[in-house]
């Protein structure tokens, strides 16, 4: 039940229910070391999720900000080896080539340091200033192989149909009915993963990525 509480809670406040889950796997990771979150667009909005170690230092970065570097050709204005994690959210599905950007990633990070990354998979047409993809888990395996990371690990985050259901209407709906109109689609999708398994799987909200 603390995963409801905790979705309808970012539902009050007016988040997606992909933002919100994303932000409750980010509560899962503890990051130390030095932290570098890319395309945050200009606040640390998801700093306050990620629990880290006393001697972690985040920092941001953001064309908003007036850093012009073209993810898609720029190398990042970072020196190699330099970071022991880069955090990638909600950013590659904006870009027409990610190849750039995930090689300069590698490049900037240290020797066992991770990349952590998430793209939407059932989201509406949100242009930053473009929208360009929605990715399957096969395509992101193999942008990450070809850009060279190891021990990638591709994680489907999803509830089942009708929470599915609920994230594309949802912005229709009046702020304040919006958890009390997602609660019979938690508990629904509870009784649907108890019958059909896996098939809730085939609902995914997005895809939550680690790779060294």
């Amino acid at each position: 039940m603390n995963d409801f509480f905790f979705i309808t809670k970012m539902l009050w406040s007016g988040k997606s229910i992909i933002r919100a889950t994303l932000n409750k796997r980010l509560k899962e990771e503890l990051l130390s070391g030095r932290i570098l979150d890319l395309g945050s667009g200009g606040s640390d909005r998801y700093s306050s999720f990620i629990p880290r170690t006393a001697d972690s230092a985040y920092e941001l970065f953001d064309m908003k900000k007036g850093m012009m570097v073209d993810f898609e050709k720029d190398a990042l204005p970072y020196d190699t080896a330099s970071y022991d994690n880069v955090i990638l959210l909600n950013v590659l599905e904006h870009l027409y080539s990610s190849q750039n950007i995930l090689v300069e990633i590698k490049r900037i990070l240290k020797p066992k340091g991770s990349l952590i990354a998430y793209v939407p998979f059932l989201m509406w047409y949100h242009p930053d200033p473009h929208d360009y993809f929605r990715y399957t888990h096969e395509t992101l395996e193999r942008m990450l192989a070809t850009a060279g990371y190891s021990a990638v690990t591709i994680e489907p985050i999803y509830r089942g149909p009708y929470t599915a259901a609920f994230q594309l209407i949802h912005p229709t709906i009046p702020v304040v009915l919006r958890p009390l109109l997602y609660a019979p689609c938690y508990f629904l999708d509870a009784l649907f993963r108890s019958l059909r398994g896996k098939a809730a799987s085939r609902y995914v909200l997005g895809y939550y990525i680690t790779a060294k």
